[in-house]
């Protein structure tokens, strides 16, 4: 199997910081409002995007934010499920957050033929190779100008 790790703020969706945001949360579509009237939006093709690469890897989430903000935030858009054992920590260290993923799912009988990272910035990637040499980078909105082109990526395998 493969395992597609994604990062949240700048990637997913255009909020750079959501633990910044205030529950209660309402839910409008792709749109959230926070209690201050905050506005995160998901990014176009995110929905389709997560429900085609659940069919094709394992989604799991690598994100330096506050579980108890964000979890809400991928429950109350019904995106929560997609993942398993995802990383939502208030910490900069992807690398741990991707070795504790993998040493999870091998402890349940998943083999990973190939990880691939996704985020909109490259400040952790050098870290994660350290411990993943033959990690595969793809910097959203860099290299996939959009979530189809993103899914053109992964289809290609480039």
């Amino acid at each position: 199997m493969k395992l597609l790790v994604l990062d949240l703020d700048g990637t997913l969706w255009d909020h750079e910081d959501a633990s910044q945001l205030v529950p209660p949360y309402k839910f409008q579509g792709d749109m959230l409002i926070d209690a201050y009237k905050k506005e995160l939006h998901l990014f176009p093709g995110v929905r389709d995007f997560l429900e085609w690469a659940s069919e094709r890897f394992i989604l799991t989430i690598a994100s330096w934010n506050l579980e108890e903000r964000v979890r809400p935030i991928l429950e109350g858009f019904g995106l929560w499920d997609y993942f398993m054992f995802p990383k939502i920590e208030g910490h900069p260290n992807k690398a741990d957050m991707i070795k504790r993923t993998v040493e999870e799912l091998t402890s349940i009988g998943y083999s990973l033929e190939e990880i691939i990272y996704v985020d909109d910035r490259a400040i952790h990637i050098d870290d994660i190779r350290t411990i993943f040499p033959d990690i595969k980078f793809i910097q959203m909105w860099v290299d996939a100008k959009s979530f189809e082109e993103l899914r053109e990526l992964l289809e290609r395998g480039d």
